[in-house]
């Protein structure tokens, strides 16, 4: 019967490749430590190896770019939804007006039902 597959975390790939990478043991030597194959060592190292040039590519605010992008999608997001909400209280003809309780919370017809 086969052994069941075992899938590596990203965090200990990185440390098998980069201990490849620094070239203090063998690949074999590596493999025997961490309990895996000499060509699954192989593999991490040279992915690691040709990962190093984006980190210095991206520069400072490669990341940065992403994150004020998201901001700017849910900034506008944010306001489209205000815009609607300040439109369906000003305008409780509307269909798809419902009042809200204290708390926030939108009353239901039972309590009005109820009052009466």
């Amino acid at each position: 019967m086969k052994a069941k597959r075992r899938r590596h975390d990203t965090a200990f790939k990185a440390r098998v490749g980069l201990e490849a990478l620094k070239g203090q043991k063998t690949t074999q030597q590596i493999a025997a430590e961490y309990d895996v194959h000499p060509t699954q060592v192989s593999e991490w190292k040279k992915t690691l190896s040709e990962g190093l040039g984006e980190a210095f590519e991206r520069g400072k605010g490669g990341l940065g770019e992403e994150f004020e992008r998201e901001r700017e999608k849910l900034h506008s997001k944010i306001g489209e939804l205000t815009v609607k909400l300040d439109f369906l209280e000003k305008n409780p003809d509307s269909s798809a007006y419902e009042p809200r309780r204290a708390g926030g919370k939108k009353s239901s017809g039972i309590e009005r039902e109820g009052a009466v």
